[in-house]
């Protein structure tokens, strides 16, 4: 009878643990790194990546997985992009855009726009969530771009 009970006990333990440790404050996908080549592999259409991202989540509050992604990206090329900026091309730009959801025939344009908007963004931008908060409010006043993001 008491083995039933420890049972019964694991089981339920078990199924539940899966929601207690969605919300955690490692990486992507659970990677602890925060070096950005750590997710670059596509695993997107994987079984197991579907049920972290649906169910794993699921009863975190506020979470937004495409915006923690970009503040990653912004910590740790800050010093790239705000150079890349200032002289409105670069890779990091490029990639940048592509987070924001921007089309790729509109990623030189996206470069530009941050060029001709630089101090505003990068001067006096304490936190990267300010940063990106700007940059959200910059592209949705010029639809023009396409950019989802």
């Amino acid at each position: 009878m008491c083995w039933k009970i420890v049972l019964l006990l694991a089981i339920g333990i078990s199924l539940c643990s899966e929601t207690l440790w969605a919300c955690h404050k490692g990486g992507p996908m659970g990677f602890a790194t925060n070096d950005p080549g750590g997710f670059s592999l596509d695993i997107t259409l994987s079984p197991t990546f579907t049920g972290a991202s649906t169910q794993g989540t699921s009863g975190c509050k506020d979470w937004d997985y495409a915006k923690h992604q970009r503040i990653q990206y912004l910590e740790t090329e800050w010093t790239f992009l705000s150079e890349e900026a200032s002289q409105g091309k670069g890779e990091n730009l490029i990639a940048l855009a592509q987070m924001m959801g921007c089309a790729k025939e509109r990623q030189a344009q996206f470069a530009v726009l941050l060029r001709h908007n630089y101090f505003s963004l990068f001067k006096n931008t304490d936190t990267r969530s300010k940063f990106l908060l700007k940059l959200e409010t910059l592209l949705t006043q010029n639809p023009s771009l396409s950019c989802s993001g």
